[in-house]
């Protein structure tokens, strides 16, 4: 009798343990802005919805809701208890949880305190700082959240990332407007920028004459328009319209700004560069990514360079500190140098 007493008590606590089912829509989204009066809990109105969490289950009285965000090394905390004990509804979003007084709960602790540690950060962009929100969510028993013991659910997570839009450079082929057309030798050559977006469009005009800025070349019809691009180099296809030898060609790069917000998002667009068809072609791919790295830098001894290389100089090594590198190494470079981790300087000829 002693051993069925046991097996049936067993029984009852992971009953217990399993009587909700929580999930969630949207696990992770990748975001180039979000402003703190989409994430203000004084402010829900101005919340946009970030994720969704489904209950299904069994509703004991003593359960609540306890959301754990972190990110970095900060923390914000709240606990949900239900007007009516036990009554959750089928559906919470994030606005329901993040808003300070929700309809039919009462709370333990915001956001707050949240925002105000990291009000500097703000201050300094007028936006949520980068990196990723992690909410952890779990139903506990009432006055013991955020306790593994008293877990009444499996914890689910949501992760919003945040990304700040970096502006988009163009590394091949070409020259930008204004410093002369670059000849090329590939009848399909790979287009190379630098940027942090998700997905891009390239756009490809045929110029019939002399333009002196983008916005005249923009309203032309486009030669070749490809959308939807992941990664940041587009290799040109095939069965794409043909480039006709010694006819000059523009190229730009746009994205989309994502926002959980419709209203706030925009586009980023990159200058234009020019490229010609040539068996006359003589530029090597290497120097120009090196001569275009180089464009992008407001550093000293960065146009002394480019008119040695412009002048028939060749490169012989690339030292960046005290080891030598190639000229894709840039690429890495650059992501660097533009989110500010490294600031470049000068240039040193030897």
């Amino acid at each position: 009798m002693k051993k069925i007493l046991i097996v049936l008590i067993l029984a009852m606590s992971l009953s217990l343990f399993a009587q909700y089912d929580l999930s969630v829509t949207q696990t992770q989204n990748t975001y180039n802005v979000l402003y703190p009066a989409n994430f203000n809990p004084d402010e829900p109105g101005q919340q946009p919805i970030l994720f969704t969490l489904n209950i299904t289950g069994v509703s004991p009285s003593n359960a609540v809701l306890y959301c754990k965000m972190m990110w970095r090394d900060e923390l914000a905390e709240i606990t949900l208890t239900p007007n009516t004990p036990g009554q959750f509804p089928v559906n919470l979003s994030s606005v329901d949880i993040i808003n300070s007084s929700p309809t039919g709960f009462s709370t333990i602790q915001t956001f707050d305190d949240f925002l105000d540690n990291i009000e500097d950060l703000i201050i300094d962009t007028g936006r949520m700082p980068d990196g990723n929100y992690i909410f952890e969510i779990g139903l506990y028993e009432e006055g013991h959240a955020g306790d593994s013991a008293y877990l009444l659910s499996d914890l689910v997570t949501a992760i919003v990332v945040i990304r700040s839009p970096i502006s988009i450079s163009l590394i091949t082929p070409g020259n930008p407007i204004g410093l002369g057309v670059t000849n090329i030798s590939e009848q399909y050559p790979n287009f190379i920028w630098f940027s942090n977006f998700e997905e891009y469009t390239i756009e490809i005009y045929e110029l019939d004459g002399m333009y002196d800025t983008i916005e005249e070349i923009e309203m032309l019809e486009p030669h070749f328009v490809e959308t939807g691009i992941v990664g940041t180099s587009y290799s040109y296809p095939p069965n794409a319209p043909t480039f006709e030898y010694n006819k000059t060609y523009a190229w730009q790069i746009s994205a989309k700004v994502v926002s959980p917000v419709a209203a706030s998002e925009s586009e980023y667009k990159s200058t234009m560069y020019l490229f010609k068809l040539s068996d006359a072609a003589s530029e090597e791919l290497s120097l120009q990514i090196l001569i275009n790295f180089l464009n992008q830098l407001d550093i000293e001894g960065a146009e002394e360079v480019i008119s040695l290389l412009e002048g028939g100089y060749t490169l012989e090594n690339l030292v960046w500190k005290g080891q030598e590198i190639s000229v894709e190494d840039l690429m890495n470079m650059l992501e660097e140098i533009s989110s500010g981790e490294i600031e470049p300087t000068k240039i040193i000829i030897e």
